[in-house]
């Protein structure tokens, strides 16, 4: 077929997904200082030390949800002016708090919105109020960044609150505090399936030995070892730093055929997409999925994606401090999980668990219990928040 009778179709199919582009729209965060409220100052006893907070609200006033990956808040300087004040400027996620100072990577639906709250600590040995009374208004730059169709937008909104604005009180505001968790029952090791707490597992870290490490001392002979695949792709650090990939054209297209809620409705994920399987491959999947969604039959994309494409997490998608990264799928599983039934003598999968009942198993040393793994996981012991169990023990029955 000539180049001239290839031209009208690409021109249709461009046209057409311009089209669709503009109709899915994109999220907008917007924080509006005009709305800041509950400002209030806080005098230690001790008069050397003060702690000035306020909150307003950030808002996705867009059509598609966002991820907000990171935010922050700073006092703007006046050269040295504020050094011998010795400021401390944090943000905190009402919604998501964190005492650290922390910002865990966070969607804002749309037409959401969550509260914020400055915190400023100020000492001075000289006598706090006075200094405070001499700053006059406190300038905060708030800095906060976000991507959903295209990629990061970075905003920056200044609030001036005059001194005298803040309402002085006699008693400490205590910092927003996640909701206490579940204390986390002891481990059943007789029972028929074992979550097995670990460590934050890091990068570089050998699977083998986790294995042997946590499996090891409890395991029994026919036992099956269950890792979870981001977990696996993250010792095997197969992950990037969202702000270090460089979405292509082809992704900043393509990604809005995929539906808000996937993984690869990103332009970062779906770049990695790319670099894991080729443009080629991912263009022949994205026509086989758009025409199965004419024809109403699903999963074709990824049929001819490939499942380490699947396996693709966004940002958010994993704990912190891996929250702001894209993790892939684990690579030479067959052999991974071989070399562990070998070295351990446990059988090994490794797997994608949800809170729905939907488990994926990637790869298995035994195919023949497949059906056991299943039903095993299916009420999902891995978790999918800070359980901190990404090794589960099925006993042999």
């Amino acid at each position: 077929m000539s180049l001239v009778s290839w031209a009208a179709p690409l021109a249709l199919s461009y046209l057409g997904l311009k089209v669709w582009k503009k109709k899915v729209g994109d999220a907008r965060v917007v924080v509006r200082p005009e709305l800041v409220h509950q400002s209030q100052i806080y005098y230690y006893p001790d008069g050397q030390h003060a702690l000035l907070t306020c909150r307003l609200p950030m808002k996705n006033v867009g059509k598609q949800q966002a991820l907000v990956i990171d935010a922050r808040a700073h006092l703007q300087p006046i050269g040295d002016r504020y050094s011998d004040l010795q400021p401390v400027c944090r943000l905190v996620n009402h919604q998501c708090p964190r005492a650290d100072g922390y910002w865990e990577g966070y969607i804002v639906a749309v037409g959401q919105e969550t509260m914020l709250e400055v915190r400023l600590h100020l000492t001075s040995s000289d006598g706090i109020a006075s200094k405070v009374a001499e700053m006059g208004a406190v300038r905060i730059d708030l800095l906060y960044q976000y991507y959903c169709r295209t990629p990061m937008h970075y905003n920056k909104v200044e609030l001036v609150l005059p001194v005298d604005s803040f309402e002085v009180v006699s008693e400490l505001q205590p910092q927003p505090q996640a909701p206490p968790s579940k204390p986390k029952p002891p481990i059943d090791l007789e029972a028929t399936v074992v979550p097995l707490r670990t460590h934050l597992i890091r990068p570089g870290e050998s699977v083998l030995e986790t294995v042997q490490r946590y499996a090891g001392p409890v395991g029994k002979p026919g036992d099956i070892v269950i890792l979870a695949e981001t977990v696996v792709a993250i010792m095997q650090n197969r992950m990037t730093y969202c702000e270090e990939i460089k979405p292509r054209w082809l992704a900043r297209q393509l990604n809005v055929l995929f539906g808000m809620h996937s993984s690869l409705s990103s332009p970062y994920s779906l770049e990695m997409a790319i670099r894991e399987v080729g443009a080629a491959r991912i263009l022949l999947a994205t026509a086989a999925g758009v025409l199965g969604k004419i024809t109403r039959r699903d999963g074709d994309f990824y049929r001819l994606a490939g499942r380490g494409v699947a396996a693709i997490d966004d940002c958010t998608g994993t704990l912190p401090p891996f929250d702001k990264y894209v993790v892939m799928g684990p690579a030479n599983g067959d052999r991974l999980v071989a070399e562990v039934k070998e070295k351990t003598g446990f059988e090994c999968a490794i797997v994608d668990a949800n809170d729905l009942g939907k488990v994926d198993i990637f790869h298995i040393s035994d195919p023949a219990r497949s059906a056991e793994v299943v039903e095993a996981l299916k009420p999902n012991p891995q978790g999918n928040a800070a359980e901190m169990t990404p090794l589960v023990l099925i006993r042999k029955r």
